[in-house]
């Protein structure tokens, strides 16, 4: 019995090993564009760490692939960032915070191509703004609904007053090394990457180390 089947066997392996590439094929064909949204943490190095505290960024791009190997993007990213207390005492206040954006061009190397797991290499260079806000506690009068009565009643809730700000630009940009993984048979893919980015934001330069995770079409 095992002898008879062993043919049939070797006649569907062979057929698969076959049509495998052909299906690869199929599932290799990508458009033109391509955009992708993603977040994660926001190491900072250098100098800038006895200033501010590591915090957290959000991205989004859009961008064109020139061939199956490459893209270029245009990405958008903003940093939330803590700040340190040896700030806030030479300032002589009790809060602050700090954030940093940037509009980039990012060229990406493909190593893997359409492939469903796909290494890549990415750059980026652009505008960078970096902002410090000096706050106080204060609070803000609003107008509240309760449910249950169906009234309107004022109250006070916490908030923040902006005291001053210190805003830093320049031109930045840096480079660093991800994957893409396909989900399944769609062109949905998650990415997972790091990149060191420097930028010329005043004397002391921003530099940080950003890991991503997100999603690319």
């Amino acid at each position: 019995m095992l002898r008879k089947w062993i043919p049939t066997v070797a006649t569907l392996v062979a057929v698969f090993v076959v049509t495998c590439p052909v299906r690869g094929n199929a599932q290799e064909a990508e458009p033109w564009y391509t955009f992708n949204i993603g977040g994660g943490y926001s190491p900072l190095v250098g100098q800038i760490t006895n200033r501010l505290d590591n915090g957290w960024h959000m991205t989004a791009g859009l961008g064109v692939r020139a061939r199956s190997h490459f893209e270029l993007n245009g990405q958008f990213t903003y940093h939330g960032l803590g700040v340190k207390p040896l700030v806030l005492s030479e300032a002589g206040v009790p809060s602050a915070d700090s954030h940093l954006w940037s509009i980039t061009a990012d060229p990406k190397i493909r190593i893997g191509g359409a492939r469903r797991f796909d290494p890549y290499l990415v750059g980026d260079v652009g505008y960078f703004r970096r902002v410090v806000n000096f706050t106080a506690p204060t609070v803000e009068p609003v107008t509240l609904f309760d449910p249950f009565f169906g009234v309107l009643f004022p109250a006070l809730i916490p908030a923040n007053v902006r005291l001053a700000s210190v805003t830093r630009s320049g031109i930045g940009g840096g480079g660093g090394v991800g994957f893409n993984f396909r989900l399944g048979a769609s062109r949905t893919k998650l990415y997972i990457e790091a990149r060191y980015q420097y930028a010329a934001t005043g004397t002391i330069p921003t530099r940080m180390i950003p890991a991503t995770i997100g999603l690319s079409w």
